[in-house]
């Protein structure tokens, strides 16, 4: 199998991406390839070919779990490891602004025309989409999803415009700008606490995905969803009618060249290949301003810490590229996992020695700031940093969270509190029962493949 490589905006393929039939994989860059057209930092442009390895560890990040990747698995006999036989059948509407296709077929996305390239939903059909989310967790039997969406929750990606809600129209290949994503019915109020925590994470300072909070009334009944802007997106509309344009970006996992398994530092093996705060340090490097995204990434791991969100692992931070600047992307995907008491609430990855919340105290702060590449590392300025964000997240959660989660986050800054021997000055709250490290279930698993 031999696949094209394309990224929007160019007008021939980026590369060749061949599969042999001992379903290894080979990449090699097109000859009049320019910088800003390398598709990864772990893939830097080059004129030799790219191993199975090597591929492996960017492709693989472009499959997304769903019910059309088990049709692919199941209809043609395929199985999970066989990436390239997966992105020949998928690889058109893989995330962002790649797209894999068989050679010689053409891109598989382009730039959106607005309105010839989009569909208006009816608010009926809207419903039907929204209850099947909330009740399965996928879209409605015989409902086309134009743009599959990885993640745990029931999702959609769609543009919102005018006041209503658009897909685009099949064959069209054209780019959403919004995720809605609606609450299963076995947590109801997900999405409004993630909304609350990006919404608060935006007042204090921190670049974070715009997200706003909807309730859709179906069936006599009340399901709460989030839409969330993608910040990968140009969009030049104006008087009705414009174009849209994806962005490129990839996730800390692509950047790395580590497969999905290696999300978690916890699952690797090899300690030269695994997602640790030291990696990070090695992707800042290569950015344009290797101090800003340092610094940038150090105020979302506070925020995480002090939100309780455990599961921002390799795919959950990303970089964002125009031409040759690269950035890192706004914080997303932020979800207060010290509340679920079935998931483990071990660190994503370690902050300095400390693998839970309860062990992060000045000696981790101070190898945390190592690892990430602080030469002398700022420990007292970040205590006060620290000290800061505690105060206003609490503040604005009292105004913003619902009651469970502002009494949680509460909860969560009084472990950081003793753990760091430090006064946040906090008000007290109703007393929230934090499971401490994971008892007392020890079983705890993590968020899967799917988070």
């Amino acid at each position: 199998m031999r696949m094209d490589v394309w990224m929007e905006g160019r007008d021939v393929p980026v590369g060749l991406l061949a599969r042999s039939e001992d379903k290894s994989l080979s990449f090699v860059y097109a000859d009049d390839i320019v910088p800003e057209h390398r598709i990864s930092m772990s893939l830097p442009i080059t004129p030799e070919s790219y191993g199975d390895a090597d591929c492996r560890g960017y492709f693989a990040n472009l499959l997304f779990e769903g019910p059309q990747f088990e049709r692919v698995l199941d209809g043609f006999g395929l199985d999970r490891g066989d990436v390239g036989a997966l992105l020949w059948h998928l690889g058109a509407d893989c995330p962002g602004a790649i797209s894999v296709t068989p050679e010689g077929t053409g891109p598989g996305k382009m730039p959106g025309r607005f309105p010839e390239d989009y569909e208006r939903l009816s608010d009926t059909r809207l419903n039907q989409i929204v209850l099947s989310l909330h009740q399965h967790r996928r879209m409605p039997e015989g409902e086309r999803n134009p743009s599959p969406v990885a993640g745990v929750q029931g999702k959609i990606a769609c543009l919102m415009l005018e006041g209503a809600v658009w897909l685009p129209k099949d064959g069209s290949r054209a780019p959403t700008t919004h995720i809605l994503k609606v609450s299963p019915n076995f947590d109801p109020d997900i999405t409004r606490q993630e909304t609350a925590l990006l919404q608060i994470a935006a007042e204090i300072g921190i670049a974070a995905a715009e997200t706003q909070d909807l309730v859709f009334d179906v069936e006599g009944m009340h399901i709460n969803a989030l839409l969330s802007t993608r910040f990968d997106r140009d969009i030049e509309i104006a008087d009705g009618a414009g174009a849209i344009h994806r962005r490129h970006a990839e996730d800390f996992c692509q950047a790395l060249g580590l497969p999905p398994s290696l999300k978690y530092e916890r699952d690797a093996v090899d300690p030269h290949r695994r997602f640790s705060a030291a990696a990070v340090d090695v992707i800042a490097a290569q950015t344009t301003v290797p101090a800003l995204v340092r610094r940038d990434f150090l105020a979302q791991t506070i925020f995480n810490l002090l939100v309780g969100n455990t599961d921002n692992h390799g795919k959950n931070t990303s970089l964002l590229y125009r031409g040759r600047t690269v950035l890192l992307a706004p914080l997303y995907d932020v979800v207060p996992v010290f509340m679920d008491r079935r998931v483990t609430h071990k660190f994503a990855f370690r902050h300095g020695d400390a693998r839970f919340a309860e062990d992060f105290d000045v000696d981790a702060l101070r190898g945390l700031l190592s690892d990430l590449g602080f030469g002398k590392p700022p420990v007292g300025r970040t205590m006060k940093q620290i000290q800061q964000f505690a105060k206003r997240i609490a503040d604005l959660a009292a105004r913003r969270a619902p009651k469970d989660l502002a009494d949680g986050l509460h909860a969560q800054a009084r472990v950081i509190e003793e753990a760091l021997d430090v006064d946040f000055g906090l008000e007290e709250r109703d007393y929230y029962d934090r499971v401490v490290r994971d008892n007392p279930s020890e079983t705890a698993g993590g968020w899967g493949a799917f988070s």
